[in-house]
């Protein structure tokens, strides 16, 4: 049996933890006073972070107001990614331990597509104004 990182669980939430795109295990994420723990439902599953190992939490917000889930980039260059039916909460109580600097929101595809185009396809100048 795998010892609780937390003492206190401040909030559970329900989550599918993506660590293989192909198969989501769906499970019980905690987040309490040392940092944060997942639960598969099926036991197979089990992770624990505490709150120093993480260095940035990117929110997936869709259409201005919902939010899919979540990014948890870890200080070791590995980066998990969990689905939340309501995010909102856990979002906040991450907020409280890792502070709203490690709080970001990804990009999105149409914003990445578009920079991209910018970069290809700088606008060009009237050169109008100089021949006068």
């Amino acid at each position: 049996m795998v010892e609780s990182l937390n003492r206190e669980v401040e909030y559970a939430i329900k989550v599918n933890s993506m660590l293989n795109p192909n198969d989501p295990k769906p499970g019980v994420m905690a987040l309490g006073d040392a940092g944060i723990e997942y639960r598969a439902n099926n036991g197979v599953g089990f992770i624990q972070i505490p709150w120093e190992n993480i260095k940035l939490v990117r929110a997936q917000v869709m259409w201005k107001n919902h939010i899919r889930g979540f990014y948890i980039d870890l200080d070791d260059s590995r980066t998990i990614n969990f689905v939340a039916s309501d995010a909102i909460p856990a979002l906040k109580v991450m907020r409280e331990h890792l502070g709203s600097a490690k709080l970001v929101r990804t990009k999105t595809i149409v914003g990445s597509v578009s920079k991209w185009w910018r970069k290809r396809h700088p606008k060009k100048h009237s050169l109008c104004c100089d021949r006068i």
